[in-house]
């Protein structure tokens, strides 16, 4: 276990935030937390509050953080049944365990390499497997939860360890329970993942299955009776490869140009507060314009939120050393790497007021404010 005391947590967010720390504590194991936690928790070496992070990726530190950021260190990617079933096994289901301080990247692309379907959706998400369990990440029309089949816990109230089905996690958009009543309870130490060897490819998000198929035709394997694919050429690689290039195109490399990724959750309002926003949709572009949206069921209705903040006219806007992405205005960024929390905090009030104010609806933030 290291431990570490005013610590610059600069290399530990994803937005480049200048900020420190009381104390960082980092383990390895589930078994070290557990053996040192009682002494942690009643000593004083070790200032509240508590704060369990990843690799920051979904966070914004408002200010230095007076407590204790504690980091997982646990490493591993162990198959818990075969990974290429035989031929002939009944089923193509392959159950993975991962410990969760892999980096979310590194484990598609291990998925990848060993032909499994399941996360190749979600490749190029920054951050690491526990903390996308906890923020059940999103993208491509796939959820993190689709193929989740356990997550493991330390238990800071008993000192266990525990396990969650994934129904138990209760997972919603960008939340589970432990992002709300259990929120600092419990400490995901790995997770289970339900893979499938069979060709499985979630196309239908988008324009993903025209990229596709534009890869394949540029393969050489043309796509076979108008569906993509025809054996062999399908591939979860291929998949991946596709979903990363799209990406790039759109999002900055946190590496480059600091930033939490999506800034905004997408609203989800009542159909009569979409039908309202359409309404002056047409007012300004045209009778037939149609403002993008998506069905969420029991009468409500999924708007784009950087569609919003697009025609509220904030694409590509600088604000000091704060910024829009230029090709993604769902992006709040640190344009020049000096930005302090204030400034991020300003554009996004700005930002909000603004789409408030032209279409009466409240943005919310997906990245969480420390």
């Amino acid at each position: 276990m290291i431990i570490s005391y005013d610590y610059d947590l600069s290399g530990w967010n994803t937005f480049g935030m200048k900020v420190s720390c009381g104390c960082f504590v980092e383990y390895g194991s589930a078994e070290e937390l557990a053996v040192q936690w009682n002494a942690i928790r009643s000593g004083d070496d070790f200032p509240r509050p508590f704060l369990h992070i990843g690799r920051g990726s979904n966070l914004l530190f408002t200010r230095d953080f007076p407590g204790t950021v504690f980091h997982s260190d646990i490493r591993f990617i162990r198959p818990l049944t075969d990974v290429h079933p035989a031929a002939g096994q009944d089923s193509a289901e392959v159950l993975v365990e991962v410990g969760a301080g892999v980096i979310w990247d590194d484990f598609c692309r291990w998925c990848s390499e060993n032909a499994l379907w399941g996360p190749e959706n979600l490749s190029g998400i920054p951050g690491e497997t526990g903390a996308a369990a906890v923020q059940n990440i999103g993208a491509y029309g796939v959820e993190i939860k689709d193929i989740i089949r356990k997550v493991t816990c330390f238990d800071c109230v008993t000192g266990n360890s525990t396990g969650f089905r994934t129904s138990e996690c209760r997972y919603g958009y960008r939340e589970s329970i432990f992002k709300t009543s259990a929120k600092g309870r419990y400490v995901v130490t790995s997770v289970v993942f339900a893979l499938s060897s069979e060709d499985k490819p979630r196309l239908e998000y988008g324009h993903v299955r025209n990229a596709v198929e534009q890869a394949l035709s540029e393969n050489g394997s043309a796509p076979c009776c108008g569906k993509v694919g025809s054996g062999h050429a399908m591939t979860p690689g291929l998949v991946r490869d596709v979903i990363l290039s799209i990406r790039d195109s759109k999002l900055p490399d946190p590496d480059v140009v600091g930033s939490a990724g999506s800034f905004f959750k997408n609203p989800v309002i009542p159909r009569s507060d979409y039908e309202r926003i359409a309404s002056i949709a047409r007012i300004e572009y045209g009778q037939e314009y149609e403002v993008p949206h998506f069905d969420a069921g029991s009468g409500f209705i999924k708007v784009p939120a950087a569609w919003l903040i697009d025609r509220c006219g904030w694409k590509g806007y600088r604000e000091g050393n704060a910024g829009v992405w230029e090709r993604q205005p769902l992006v709040i960024v640190n344009a020049t790497g000096e930005a302090s929390p204030r400034e991020i905090l300003d554009l996004e009030s700005k930002i909000r007021l603004s789409v408030l104010e032209k279409f009466g609806v409240e943005l919310q933030p997906e990245v969480e404010h420390i």
